[in-house]
């Protein structure tokens, strides 16, 4: 059992937090973070019913999410316009886990490419989950012209 007190952040320091309900060997939990709730599952080969994503699938997604936020940080704080920004994230495991993780990124910018160089090492090096990580992280950045089509915003799935 873990003692309490030898896990509590230093006073004043940020924490998150999330709760997560299993539901007996369906494989199905429920996972609440701030009032918001999200669904995960394993799929039949697990026992499972296949009823969400599956608790790795969500931890990928969550580091897409943060990658992006990261790029998206850098960028502002650099003064770069972007116009739309997508991120595909893919991990490859091997016998002993995670073995890498691969993301391709495209930026739409009024901006020349050359406006971007380097940018993956600058949001590596500020992602605040870069300590964390402990296999490659490998990042392809294509820059393309803004479309014009795409200024309504009405392309947005959310």
């Amino acid at each position: 059992m873990i003692d309490p007190s030898q896990t509590r952040p230093k006073s004043g320091a940020p924490t998150i937090t999330a709760s997560v309900h299993s539901v007996g060997c369906s494989g199905l939990r429920t996972i609440a973070i701030r009032g918001f709730r999200l669904s995960s599952g394993e799929g039949a080969d697990v026992s499972g019913f296949d009823l969400g994503p599956s608790p790795d699938e969500h931890l990928l997604g969550a580091l897409g999410a943060s990658l992006s936020q990261a790029f998206m940080n850098v960028a502002c704080i650099q003064g770069l316009s972007v116009d739309r920004f997508d991120l595909d994230i893919e991990a490859t495991a091997d016998e002993s886990g995670i073995a890498e993780v691969r993301s391709a990124v495209w930026i739409e910018s009024d901006l020349p490419f050359d406006a971007f160089d380097g940018i993956e090492e600058r949001v590596l090096a500020a992602w605040s989950l870069t300590n964390w990580m402990t296999v490659p992280i490998l990042i392809e950045v294509s820059v393309r012209p803004i479309d014009p089509r795409r200024r309504a915003g009405d392309d947005w799935v959310i």
